[in-house]
């Protein structure tokens, strides 16, 4: 038994204040000796790991990249953390030896041809566009002035109201009055709003320069590359069944329980008294992994004593202690007591059924 573990007396002297609190008249509390006392040594314990990965690969950056700060090494296997190196929280960052230099990049000076003008400064448009209002149609109602078809003219004219459709004005073209479509005056076609009949919109993405910023060195021209190295911590956690499960009745109140509590680190010997049983119960867990650079493990013991009497098989009593080290009484139904009132409930139900089929 555990040193902050209960004595068999304090179990009863427990049980009988909580009776004399209770203050239980109706059916007299069974005599303390009387009571028969099972105890629950109770472990819950989890073991959290660092492991350790070590990577390398080529990186590739624009322009010139100081790395002077950096850490550096020759072999990354090999490679000792400092006393003020902890991947615990962020990866550690290092820089193979020799491995840096400076080269150009491919676009030569930091700029590339624009993909959507080919290096014009703008993109081709069509000049004129099919008069929204005749659709090109009925442009002209006097085809043989007109030359049978109107001729493109030499800047077409700005798109016209289209408020009005039907109404005709005279036409550019022939110079009859009312008889040309009032968008196009009479041509089919009018200018196009984007170029203004120029044939030529400017390009936006190069903002009319013909190249643009170079997306491999971001414009500096030249790219850094060297071989890195990362040494980055990951956590790990195990659960260790418990060897002995909570009583159900009183799961939820032992969270208020007084646990014992012992933190151990990669190196720690197991408490000294831990029981045989519980020792059985962790070593499994704290074999060491590969890689393993770091351990927290965190064990949480309780005592729960039953308690019952013979005359009374219904009841049970749990004890325990507390967070303030004083020892706590749960009085739950035993399972034969949650049968026995199951069946009086049940039994109950079915005479109010009877009695309201007889009423009827």
């Amino acid at each position: 038994m555990a040193a902050d573990d209960p004595s068999d007396e304090e179990v009863r002297a427990a049980i009988g204040a909580y009776l004399a609190r209770s203050g239980r008249r109706k059916n007299p509390a069974p005599p303390l000796e009387d009571l028969l006392l099972t105890r629950s040594h109770l472990l819950e314990g989890t073991v959290t790991r660092s492991i350790e990965h070590r990577t390398e690969e080529m990186r590739h950056r624009p322009g010139t990249v100081a790395l002077s700060e950096q850490p550096t090494y020759e072999v990354l296997r090999d490679y000792k953390l400092g006393p003020r190196e902890s991947p615990q929280h962020q990866p550690l960052d290092l820089v193979r030896r020799g491995s840096v230099h400076l080269r150009s990049c491919d676009c030569g000076n930091g700029r590339r041809q624009c993909a959507d003008c080919a290096g014009m400064t703008y993109r081709p448009c069509e000049p004129a566009q099919v008069c929204a209002v005749c659709q090109g149609v009925s442009a002209c109602t006097q085809y043989l002035k007109h030359g049978g078809l109107p001729s493109a003219p030499p800047r077409p004219p700005k798109q016209g109201s289209a408020d009005r459709p039907d109404e005709r004005v005279t036409c550019e073209g022939c110079h009859t009055p009312d008889s040309a479509c009032p968008g196009c005056r009479g041509w089919g076609k009018v200018r196009c709003p984007e170029c203004g009949a120029t044939g030529r919109i400017p390009c936006a993405p190069c903002g009319r320069r013909g190249t643009t910023e170079c997306t491999t060195c971001k414009g500096h021209g030249s790219l850094t590359s060297w071989t890195a190295g990362r040494i980055e911590w990951t956590r790990r956690s195990d659960v260790v069944p418990p060897p002995v499960p909570r009583p159900r009745r009183i799961g939820s109140d032992l969270d208020a329980g007084g646990w014992r509590e012992d933190l151990l680190g990669l190196n720690d010997p197991l408490p000294g008294d831990l029981s045989a049983d519980h020792r059985t119960a962790v070593e499994p867990y704290l074999r060491r992994r590969k890689d393993e650079k770091e351990r927290q493990v965190v064990l949480r013991r309780l005592t729960v004593v039953k308690a019952g009497a013979p005359g009374s098989p219904h009841l049970e009593f749990y004890v325990f202690r507390g967070t303030d080290g004083r020892l706590r009484t749960v009085r739950r139904l035993s399972d034969e007591g949650r049968w026995k009132a199951s069946l009086i409930a049940a039994a109950l139900v079915a005479l109010v059924i009877l009695v309201l089929v007889l009423i009827r």
